[in-house]
């Protein structure tokens, strides 16, 4: 054999080598390449459906109902029965703002003993009895306190273990009507405590009284503990919550009073802060009209809070040292709990 003949054999041979690599290569990405091709189909194929399920889901919403979220709402709905868990003590359901949120009445005290044996809600309703307007939660063994505004309602007590909503109430229990409703008049506390004990049947009492409140002067320490923000006081024996504080300086024990729209002061109190300036007005209260005057101070504490250009009515003939009202306390998230109020910064 020639040298031409065997190099011409050896290209011959490479020529074959490398088609035969390039076969198997192409037989591999031939192999691999439906793989890929099924892989990517899958993932496009689930966007696609995220797509309109999300899609679907917004236009579906448009069909629904628009229902604002209250909180601590007692109406839980849990299943297609209705039926939600019994709410925490103290949970709320404000189910007429136009009426327990208005800004033009006075504002006075409930409170609520339960010393019943079992769970109960509280439903606040008008005179009639044909409009709710508030429901409250107030486990067994515990009381509960706010303020609502003066006037008449009618009130019904929903008893039992096995909460549903306010609409069926304890499937094992029942709803107790209070005769002749309540009364919530301006300058006192109106209190209820119920008692009693069963289901079948139900054994349910009531106490019902209001109390004026006490003489600021009788509390020579008020009962506080003051934090970062925050401060908590302890009920006194007679059912009213006090603070320390100053007016311009001059110290002074004030009485927490949610039912009250404005900072009321006693006239000597005004005169040691060196009240100079005041307008005269005429102020209804419960004992009726008074000659009082409105002031504006320039700087109020009261225990670790301080307010500046505070508007404050001056009474003249006003037990104590001074009334903390609203126009202060409504800064503030009030909550209170068998006996004790929390005041904190919001």
């Amino acid at each position: 054999m020639s040298i031409q003949d065997r190099d011409y054999l050896h290209r011959k041979r490479a020529k074959e080598k490398t088609q035969s690599t390039e076969q198997k290569v192409a037989a591999s990405h031939s192999i691999q390449w439906p793989w890929k091709t099924v892989i990517r189909d899958i993932f496009c194929w689930t966007v696609l459906a995220l797509t309109l399920l999300i899609v679907f889901q917004y236009f579906q919403s448009l069909n629904q109902p628009y229902a604002q979220p209250a909180s601590n709402s007692l109406v839980t709905i849990t299943g297609p029965t209705g039926c939600g868990a019994l709410p925490q003590h103290g949970a709320a359901y404000l189910i007429d703002p136009s009426v327990m949120k208005r800004t033009d009445v006075l504002y006075a005290g409930l409170e609520i003993q339960n010393d019943y044996d079992h769970p109960m809600v509280a439903v606040l309703s008008d005179p009639a009895g044909i409009q709710q307007l508030l429901a409250l939660s107030i486990h067994a063994g515990n009381s509960l306190q706010l303020s609502v505004p003066v006037g008449k309602y009618g009130m019904q007590v929903l008893v039992g273990s096995d909460w549903c909503n306010l609409a069926t109430g304890f499937t094992d229990g029942a709803i107790v009507s209070v005769a002749g409703g309540i009364s919530v008049d301006a300058g006192s506390t109106t209190s209820m405590q119920f008692s009693g004990s069963g289901l079948r049947p139900i054994q349910l009492a009531l106490a019902y009284s209001q109390s004026q409140p006490a003489s600021v002067q009788e509390v020579h320490q008020p009962a506080e503990v003051i934090g970062s923000g925050k401060m908590e006081l302890k009920q006194t024996r007679d059912g009213h919550y006090f603070s320390s504080g100053t007016i311009n300086g001059t110290p002074v024990v004030f009485m927490i009073d949610t039912g009250a729209t404005i900072v009321s002061i006693s006239s000597g109190i005004a005169a040691r802060a060196g009240i100079r300036k005041c307008t005269p007005r005429q102020v209804t209260t419960a004992n009726g009209q008074v000659d009082a005057c409105a002031a504006k101070v320039p700087e109020l504490t009261f225990g670790s809070f301080r307010f500046t250009q505070v508007d404050v009515m001056v009474m003249p003939n006003m037990p104590g040292d001074a009334l903390l009202g609203m126009n202060v306390l409504r800064n503030f998230r009030i909550e209170q709990a068998g006996k004790v109020m929390r005041i904190s910064a919001p």
